[in-house]
């Protein structure tokens, strides 16, 4: 009988042990599947994250002036992409790199570098055409440089003018006038010095003169 005993009281502690395990298992598994833990939280996104992607790269809008406003040194820039086109006149106090397309006047108070397209008038500190085009006038209180491979339709007044591309227009500096050899001119030139280097051409006439 203690035999007996012994035996059913380890079937029950057995059985017990399963029953628990199965409960602990059960448990473990609602647990998994509460929907309430599967919802997490989503981070939270601010309108200016929201606005920044919104952004689109074209501006090609009804004519408008877009103003630009140095906030720093005279390092800053306002940069047009190569897949921007800016349909009106811009106005900027800062440095401007083009090298998209702008369809209107640009007018800064610093320097600019066009790689790309502007058909309006120019009016800078300075003006480097790096490969770009311009059809319109340009204005400069400093140095205009038109590097190879550049065109301009218009006419160019600056302090100085440093010449390696094509030019339909007439130039007239304040100072000098420099015609590197894959220069091609077409118009009159006026400057108090000419330096004309050996393959440049000049379609026009020539006024050079010295302050008295």
């Amino acid at each position: 009988m203690k035999k007996q005993g012994n035996f059913f009281k380890a079937v029950e502690e057995l059985l017990n042990g399963k029953i628990m395990d199965s409960e602990k298992e059960a448990a473990e598994l609602d647990e998994a599947s509460d929907p309430e833990n599967d919802l997490q939280p989503e981070p939270a996104t601010s309108p200016d994250e929201d606005a920044s992607e919104k952004i689109q790269p074209s501006l090609a809008a009804n004519p408008k002036t877009v103003s630009v406003r140095r906030v720093g040194s005279r390092d800053v820039e306002a940069v047009i992409t190569e897949d921007m086109v800016v349909k009106g006149n811009i106005s900027s106090t800062a440095n401007i790199s083009i090298s998209g397309t702008i369809l209107g006047d640009v007018s800064s108070e610093g320097d600019v570098v066009v790689k790309g397209k502007v058909e309006g008038n120019v009016t800078v500190r300075s003006l480097s055409v790096e490969g770009g085009k311009i059809s319109g006038d340009i204005t400069s209180s400093g140095v205009v440089t038109i590097a190879e491979n550049s065109s301009v339709e218009g006419n160019i007044k600056a302090e100085r003018i440093e010449v390696n591309g094509r030019i339909t227009g007439n130039l007239d500096s304040a100072s000098k006038v420099v015609l590197n050899p894959h220069s091609m001119i077409e118009g009159n030139v006026t400057a108090l010095e000419l330096s004309m280097i050996e393959g440049a051409e000049l379609k026009g006439t020539m006024n050079v003169h010295k302050e008295a």
